[in-house]
């Protein structure tokens, strides 16, 4: 008996196979749309033309994108006017794209994805993971991603791809290249994007995205909650629901490889460099949001420093700055920004730090004098211990206040303005001063300190 069923059932399913065959999806699509054709034509001459019309195979070779589709197996009405208000798939192609990008020098998945090859609309539009298809059909709120392969954001602007143009510009101000590198410019907190939007589906981590999953699901969800869809994420971004469909948008733009030459209408002008403050917004405001306020953030687990506070102003001059964003500060989130690290030029590290100046107070804070003084490290640590370590951590590792153990704070850092700093404390920061107008320590004890935190990153190679 166990052999007769299963005889059966093989005998089932080569039957089924053989009626998929002989009865494949896109021939009931070719003739329902044969009979739309009929029942649209306006005279005898028309319909007797219509039930003329061929079916049968058909598909779009481009060699030039090195693509087969055979969309047009089942979307026959593609550029016909009658088909206007027909149902998919016969319907015409929404507005006037097909008059400037034909479909037999584009074809159709240069933009919408999906598999071209495929002859049935489960395994064209890629639908369902089971498809092991990466790229399935481009959704219809992504779809102008697809017109950066060949067209710049200035002409998309205004010329059907306003969410790309969009969302590049929330890209720029949410400070998306302050974590993530980007044509070899950017930070390195979170991983390169170049080609991003090319990435198999295996490169995505799935297991918490919820509904259909794929990359574009991934892309927003990623956005709106990055911690929940990849849990150890650091990144630091709030949207609305409308913004990660902006950035979702341009993120996808960013694919690997380039189309052809002679398909491309992108002008490379040359701006020169962005001015400070467009640079600190592309590069810094992520982290140190308006650069105000000082404040500890619990998904990077650290203070953020408050650059452009007058109070840290009044104590860091310029080459303060220039090192600090030059050299960045190991073991925080804080990269290096030089050429040969995350890629900014000299002279766009130099616009910084004179946006940063702008809030500096005319006056200077009152010189500490720490090279006059015989500083004693020995005690710069109990005092430290009883002062310091509470913020600080108790071998000056960081906490709510600021690494001391960093190599910058220890070789770069000029121990005078460690000493000022101390001694004034920085306003608008949990930082409070130590001297006469705070907690009252002697400039002696002050220098005691700062002697001993320049001791300690000392036998630990930096």
């Amino acid at each position: 008996s166990l052999l007769l069923i299963s005889g059966l059932v093989l005998f089932t399913y080569t039957m089924l196979a053989a009626y998929r065959e002989w009865h494949p999806e896109w021939k009931r699509y070719q003739a329902e749309y044969k009979k739309l054709l009929v029942l649209k034509a306006a005279d005898p001459e028309a319909k007797k033309k219509a039930r003329a019309v061929e079916t049968g195979h058909r598909q779009i070779y481009v060699g030039r994108l090195g693509r087969v589709d055979r969309c047009t197996y089942c979307h026959l009405g593609i550029d016909n006017p009658l088909m206007a208000d027909a149902d998919q798939p016969f319907r015409r192609h929404s507005g006037p794209y097909l008059a400037d990008h034909p479909v037999n020098k584009f074809g159709c998945t240069i933009c919408h994805n999906g598999q071209g090859r495929a002859t049935n609309k489960k395994e064209a539009h890629g639908e369902g993971h089971e498809t092991h298809w990466d790229h399935p059909l481009l959704p219809a709120a992504y779809i102008q991603s697809s017109c950066a392969q060949c067209h710049d954001e200035e002409m998309l602007r205004a010329n059907g791809g306003p969410r790309v143009a969009e969302g590049a510009r929330l890209f720029r101000e949410k400070g998306c290249k302050g974590c993530h590198k980007l044509n070899g410019v950017g930070g390195d907190l979170g991983k390169p994007l170049d080609g991003i939007a090319s990435q198999p589906y295996a490169y995505f981590p799935m297991r918490f995205v919820t509904g259909e999953r794929n990359v574009y699901t991934w892309m927003k969800q990623h956005f709106e909650e990055p911690w929940r869809i990849v849990p150890k994420s650091k990144m630091r971004v709030f949207l609305t629901d409308e913004e990660a469909d902006l950035l979702t948008t341009y993120t996808l733009t960013l694919r690997s490889g380039e189309v052809p030459k002679e398909y491309r209408r992108i002008r490379r002008s040359d701006r020169g460099t962005p001015d400070g403050r467009t640079l600190y917004t592309t590069y810094c405001i992520a982290c140190h949001g308006d650069g105000t306020l000082s404040l500890y953030d619990d998904i990077l687990g650290r203070t953020i420093p408050a650059v452009r506070n007058p109070a840290f102003l009044r104590a860091a001059g310029d080459d303060v700055l220039r090192t600090v964003i030059r050299e960045g500060r190991s073991g925080t989130p804080m990269t290096s920004w030089k050429a040969d690290a995350a890629g900014l030029t000299d002279r766009e590290i130099d616009r910084i730090v004179a946006y940063l100046a702008r809030r500096r107070p005319a006056e200077t804070a009152e010189p500490f004098g720490f090279r006059g003084f015989a500083a004693d490290p020995e005690r710069g640590r109990r005092l430290f211990e009883v002062q310091c370590a509470m913020c600080h951590g108790a071998k000056g590792e960081g906490g709510l206040g600021l690494n001391l153990r960093n190599p910058t704070v220890q070789r770069k850092l000029d121990p005078e303005f460690l000493a000022v700093t101390v001694r004034d404390g920085r306003a608008g920061t949990p930082m409070p001063p130590f001297g006469p107008s705070g907690m009252n320590l002697s400039s002696q004890e002050i220098a005691d300190v700062v002697s001993y935190v320049r001791t300690l990153a000392k036998g630990e190679g930096g």
